[in-house]
């Protein structure tokens, strides 16, 4: 697959960067809850600093699609080894050299040390210690280098870099050798060919690069939250019911085809889907027909079935005991 920017083809995308898990669950949570509820301004608070650290994953992302084509790149990998889960912000391959990459928003001034491995962050008259990015890149690749070779696999040397998406950060580094791997989303197609000049020798062909993807992408395993636990909530405390497309009232009732408004009037063809979804995300990852059934206060379990085939999801099994999930 490639993207192109202004009809010039760069490099070749072969896992794009999806909408993280996290904040589609807690978009999906807040929806299910009264507006003042005490665990909304928590789930507020966490839903700015995920969508915070996606914006600025999203920012270095374009920068990256600059790259020359020869670059193969896969974004948001979360692959295990030895019973360890291990997730890689973006991984560049080309056949002499990989390059694991770890995206981090800081806004402030940072510090890191090659000695120590901290990452010093200093605010107005504050200095606190932070997860360093480099460290967690290099711990990454080696991750890596033991999941390929699980896999009897030959790769090229892998390299890291840690990337400052935010403009307003400022950093510096205990010594060169730190700065070759530090930089910003502006900075990153630099610093990748910078360190590009350390290879020369081709190990690896491109069909090769191609199969290696396809190996990671077929060992990636999406995220699972369990947002009610981790909220402390139960499922009883949720708003679950068709919300109003218009006044956002509950619940909405079904007449025919359409969804009709008790309070506004508001009618529409689709007001099931999100809460569906919404369903599978935050209560549980399937639904049956009599759940669904419950759900969208339907006084038949075949109209709700007939609502679930109508989207799209997954099935599995025969009709009685049928489940739906997301794809």
């Amino acid at each position: 697959m490639y993207r192109k920017l202004k009809g010039v083809i760069y490099l070749q995308l072969l896992k794009p960067r999806g909408v993280p898990v996290k904040i589609l669950t807690l978009e999906a949570l807040l929806r299910f809850l009264e507006p003042n509820y005490s665990v909304v301004p928590k789930v507020k608070q966490e839903l700015k600093n995920r969508r915070k650290g996606y914006k600025g994953e999203q920012d270095a992302d374009y920068y990256t699609q600059l790259l020359p084509d020869e670059y193969f790149v896969l974004h948001d990998l979360r692959l295990t080894y030895k019973d360890l889960i291990f997730q890689i912000d973006t991984l560049i391959l080309t056949t002499k050299f990989f390059i694991v990459v770890e995206i981090k928003s800081f806004s402030n001034e940072l510090y890191f040390n090659g000695d120590t491995g901290v990452l010093t962050v200093h605010f107005h008259d504050t200095t606190t210690g932070a997860d360093n990015p480099l460290v967690q890149a290099l711990n990454h690749s080696n991750q890596l280098k033991e999941w390929f070779a699980s896999h009897k696999f030959q790769i090229p040397p892998i390299e890291h870099l840690a990337i400052i998406s935010s403009e307003k950060a400022s950093f510096r580094c205990s010594s060169g050798s730190v700065a070759r791997h530090v930089g910003t989303a502006k900075s990153l197609p630099l610093k990748v060919l910078e360190l590009a000049k350390r290879y020369k020798k081709d190990i690896v062909t491109e069909k090769e690069i191609k199969k290696a993807a396809r190996l990671l992408k077929k060992a990636h395993t999406p995220e699972t939250i369990d947002v009610l636990k981790n909220y402390g909530l139960k499922k009883d405390e949720l708003l679950l019911a068709v919300p109003c497309t218009s006044c956002k009232k509950r619940p909405m009732d079904r007449r025919g085809v359409n969804w009709h408004c008790r309070w506004c009037k508001a009618q529409s063809k689709d007001a099931h889907t999100t809460v569906i979804k919404d369903y599978l995300l935050v209560v549980k990852n399937s639904i049956s027909n009599q759940e669904c059934c419950e759900l969208l206060k339907l006084p038949s379990p075949h109209i709700a079935r007939r609502l679930l085939q109508s989207m799209d999801l997954k099935a599995k099994g025969k009709t009685k005991g049928r489940i739906y999930s997301l794809p």
